[in-house]
């Protein structure tokens, strides 16, 4: 009896552990929508064959109060588009008060200058607990000083934050990969 309680007590230790990495691994996952997103003003601009694009690292990993995290951060100053990929977590929903499912807005703050710019869900995805948009935004002029944030509308005013590129961040060049260019040019 004692042998079958300790085999059971290490069943359940070994599934709370794996249920662990699982969920360590989920969160940890960008590779969804983590490459550039052909848009008609994108495609326009890659016609000659060359096209700058610029990110960096977002250095947090998600918002101050834990709503959402946004990463795959691009820039073209070519077209002034932005390009951001964020997730949430379902559990949102209950926080919010909102009915699952519902269409959550953001826009991109220049902190520096004060503009907004309305983000535009290119494409939508679902993954076990978590919801991915694939984001855009046009007309954005990005200086050296200035810092982007993105902005999470929850509900009644309340919104969610999260710096994406900080002032004097460098941007580094992003080198588009064999499928992106091949989608570009299609």
């Amino acid at each position: 009896m004692v042998k079958i309680i300790k085999r059971i007590a290490t069943a359940l230790l070994f599934i709370v552990c794996g249920m662990f990495i699982l969920r360590c691994c989920l969160v940890a996952d960008k590779s969804i929508f983590d490459t550039l997103y052909a848009t008609d003003s994108l495609t326009a601009a890659y016609a000659d064959g060359e096209l700058t694009v610029q990110t960096v690292d977002v250095e947090r990993e998600i918002a101050d109060d834990g709503y959402f995290a946004a990463y795959a951060f691009c820039y073209v100053p070519e077209t002034g588009e932005v390009q951001v990929t964020v997730r949430w977590n379902d559990s949102v929903y209950d926080y919010t008060g909102m009915t699952p499912g519902h269409e959550y807005s953001f826009y991109l703050l220049n902190e520096a200058t004060g503009e907004t710019f309305p983000l535009t869900a290119l494409d939508a995805k679902k993954r076990v607990m978590y919801s991915y948009r694939k984001l855009s935004a046009s007309g954005v002029n990005l200086g050296e000083a200035d810092t982007l944030t993105v902005v999470m509308e929850l509900r009644d005013g309340f919104e969610s934050t999260q710096v994406i590129r900080y002032g004097e961040q460098p941007l580094e060049e992003y080198k588009l990969s064999s499928g992106e260019k091949k989608v570009l040019k299609e």
